[in-house]
């Protein structure tokens, strides 16, 4: 039988493996993605992707390398999610973000 192949957790493997293929090659982005994530959390308790897309001065070579953005140490989810205001996205959901201190959330 043709069609897609079901599987959530090898796709969510996929999607991890894809996200540190394409941060491998964005570095100098995602420095400054998260240098300006950072900033925002300095004076707000909880940002989206949007945020840092609004305030960030580097496009990324790949678009997915957005993705990697928040995997990163200093940032947890809140467990919230929040539609997105980029006409491109439809209104898509985001994760709501928080900074991390000292590996535990506040």
């Amino acid at each position: 039988m043709f069609g897609p192949e079901f599987n959530r957790k090898r796709a969510e493997e996929e999607r991890e493996k894809g996200i540190r293929r394409v941060a491998e090659n964005s570095q100098d982005f995602l420095k400054e993605a998260r240098r300006v994530a950072r900033l925002l959390l300095e004076v707000r308790p909880t940002i989206i992707m949007d945020d840092v897309r609004k305030h960030c001065t580097l496009d990324p070579l790949h678009p997915n390398a957005w993705g990697a953005v928040f995997k990163h140490k200093d940032f947890q989810w809140t467990g919230q999610m929040r539609q997105s205001d980029i006409v491109t996205r439809h209104g898509g959901l985001q994760r709501v973000w928080r900074r991390r201190i000292n590996g535990n959330a506040d």
